[in-house]
Formats: C-alpha cells, sequence, structure tokens
C-alpha cells in the first residue's frame, strides 16, 4: 500500500527534474512540461519556478513576472522565487527592483554565486561601483569550496584584505597554478589599487584556463582601469559572443570604445542598453558624454537632463549640462596641445555658474 501511495510523488519527483534539467537549453519544453504538472498539481511552486524561468528565457519577461511577483507573495521565503524574479525585473529594465529582488535572493540564501553576479551587474549599471565590487567578491565567495580559499573569500568579503592577501599568497606558493586563487588574489589586488599586479595575475589565469570566463572579465575590467581599453576590446567581445545580452559587458564594451575615440560604436551600445534598461541615470550621463565628444550636443544635453530627471542628485549631469556654456581661455587651449596628462588642469575661465546654480534650483 505504501508504495502505491508514494508512486504518484515519485512521478511527480521525475517530472520537475526532467523539466529543470530542459531549462537552460529548451525552456519551450520545459514550460510545456511544468504546464502539465500544473495541470495535475495546480499549487506546485516548484513548477511555478520552471514555468516562470521558461517564460523569461523565451523571451517573454511580462508572463514570467506575472507568475514569479506571485509566485514571491506565496513564498517570501523562497530565495529561487526572488533570484528568478530579480533576473525578470532585469530583462524588463527595471533595475531598482531588479537590485531589491536580488538582495533579497542572497539575504535568504548566501550562498547563490549566480545571484550574487546578477546584483554585481546590476549595481554596476546603476553606477554603485562600490556596491557592484562587494557583490562580485561575494560571488567569488559562494563559488569556492577550499576551506582555506573559502576563508580567504571571507576575509575578502569582510574588507580584511591584508588577511585575504596572506593566505592567497600562502596557498599560489604550494599550488602555484590554482586559478581561482589567482582570481581571488587579483581581486585583493584591485581592491588595494594594485591594477598591474591585478593584470600579471589575470593574464596568467587565463593562460592556465583560456574558458574562466569570470577571470576574463576581471582582466578586461583591470586594463580598462589602466587606461588599456584597446587591449580590452578582444577580451569583451569574446565575453559577448557568450553572452550578447549582458549588460555589464556591453556597458564595458562602450566605456573601453569611448576611450578609444569610437564614439559612434559606444553611442549605439549605450542606445542598446537604455532601450533596456531605461532607468539608469549613470547610463544615460555616460551616453550623454559620448554624444558630446563626438559633437552631437543637443542630443548630449537631452541624454544629460534624462539622467538629471532620473536621479536629481546626480551632480555630474549639472556640471556636463553646463560645460558647453563654458569659455575656455588661450591658456586651456595651450595647454590642451601641449602639455596633456602632464600638468595639473588650469582654471577654465567660464561663465557657467549662474546656469549651473539655475539647474540645481529647477
Amino acid at each position: 500500500m505504501a508504495a502505491n501511495i508514494d508512486a504518484p510523488t515519485a512521478s511527480l519527483v521525475a517530472a520537475l527534474e526532467y523539466a529543470s534539467r530542459l531549462l537552460p537549453s529548451r525552456p519551450d519544453l520545459a514550460e510545456r512540461q511544468a504546464r502539465e504538472i500544473l495541470a495535475v498539481v495546480p499549487d506546485d511552486p516548484r513548477a511555478k519556478l520552471i514555468l516562470g524561468s521558461a517564460r523569461r528565457r523565451v523571451g517573454d519577461a511580462t508572463g514570467a513576472r506575472a507568475v514569479l511577483e506571485a509566485l514571491a507573495r506565496a513564498q517570501p521565503r523562497s530565495a529561487d522565487t526572488h533570484h528568478e524574479l530579480g533576473l525578470t525585473l532585469a530583462a524588463l529594465g527595471e533595475g531598482d527592483a531588479a537590485i531589491g529582488a536580488l538582495r533579497a535572493a542572497v539575504t535568504l540564501k548566501r550562498d547563490m554565486p549566480d545571484a550574487w553576479r546578477a546584483l554585481g551587474d546590476q549595481l554596476s549599471l546603476a553606477g554603485n561601483g562600490e556596491g557592484a565590487d562587494l557583490a562580485y567578491a561575494e560571488h567569488i565567495r559562494a563559488s569556492v569550496k577550499d576551506p582555506l580559499l573559502m576563508k580567504a573569500a571571507q576575509a575578502l568579503c569582510d574588507g580584511e584584505l591584508a588577511m585575504a592577501e596572506h593566505l592567497l599568497r600562502g596557498h599560489l606558493e604550494a599550488y602555484s597554478t590554482d586559478v581561482a586563487a589567482m582570481r581571488m588574489l587579483a581581486e585583493t589586488g584591485t581592491r588595494l589599487g594594485r591594477y598591474g599586479d591585478a593584470e600579471v595575475l589575470l593574464a596568467r589565469c587565463l593562460e592556465l584556463a583560456p574558458s574562466f570566463t569570470g577571470a576574463r572579465h576581471n582582466y578586461a575590467v583591470v586594463l580598462h582601469r589602466q587606461q588599456k581599453s584597446a587591449e580590452a576590446l578582444p577580451h569583451i567581445e569574446r565575453l559577448l559572443a557568450e553572452a550578447p545580452a549582458d549588460p555589464g559587458y556591453r556597458n564595458l564594451m562602450a566605456a573601453c570604445l569611448a576611450s578609444v575615440g569610437e564614439y559612434d560604436r559606444a553611442i549605439g551600445i549605450y542606445d542598446g542598453i537604455l532601450e533596456d534598461h531605461p532607468d539608469q541615470p549613470k547610463i544615460w550621463l555616460s551616453c550623454g558624454h559620448a554624444l558630446r565628444t563626438a559633437g552631437r550636443r543637443d542630443e548630449a544635453m537631452a541624454s544629460y537632463n534624462r539622467s538629471i530627471a532620473l536621479s536629481p542628485g546626480l551632480g555630474e549631469a549639472y556640471w556636463s549640462l553646463a560645460k558647453p556654456y563654458c569659455s575656455p581661455t588661450p591658456k586651456w587651449r595651450r595647454w590642451k596641445t601641449s602639455s596633456r596628462g602632464q600638468a595639473s588642469e588650469p582654471r577654465i575661465s567660464c561663465t557657467c555658474t549662474t546656469h549651473l546654480a539655475r539647474r540645481w534650483r529647477t
């Protein structure tokens, strides 16, 4: 009799496992399987989660949201549900809401590396570099299983950088080809501002493990921060070949293109990001910078104004709006052509103060 009672449960578990396996490669079939399960067990939360994830993966983020928001209300302690809801909200361009859902996920279940990475991407997109760095550090911590590396990762997340560096250097003396430890030591160096050291470590890491996507992303970021954007571009192109819709990769690509003077390509990428994520003031600001440098002043002004509308306290946007009203002195022009990058910037004589103050008041 017990065997007969357990048989439907075993069948349900098998059906759920099958649907989960289908999700990455065939979300359409995973959705069909989930709907078949729900026809028999209408309130099964696991099937609803698979259904929501499948809808997002086939491009119906709005449909996924309807399923997942209802599920999150019914299952408020489900970290997986909040994670999937965060990814869905990100796909809809609702960055703040996505950050909230992803924070809820990692608060409920800290060891969720994919959720930490998604949170880092959204924080980076929102211009919160410090928060993104912390989220990426948590992503590393949640990804490693070696006890010593876990201790070093915890020190990194706690801001105990000297301790993290000591543990990682000791580990690498014994295990010189441990690419996970190399990446963590590079992250420690990045947090300490030692970008050259981080670059060397990440280059070696990629020699040993060319498919190590996380290390390649870190490497591209470190190169860009050292004004080596041209060297970073091939690495970002490789990352985008694997994940063309990733907003963090796209934003980094646009920033690097702008740094090497390819403003039209950078603007095109920013436009694409803003179409998907229209509520990101820092992206509007960066797009405005590229537009202004490309000579498209009216569009730049519109971009800066949009940034201000989204974030009225964003001082850089006001200053950027005022810049076109500045009138550089001949001394400034001489400095730009003859002493570029070798002297402190001279004071610019301009009449933008009143304009800037007016913008702050309105």
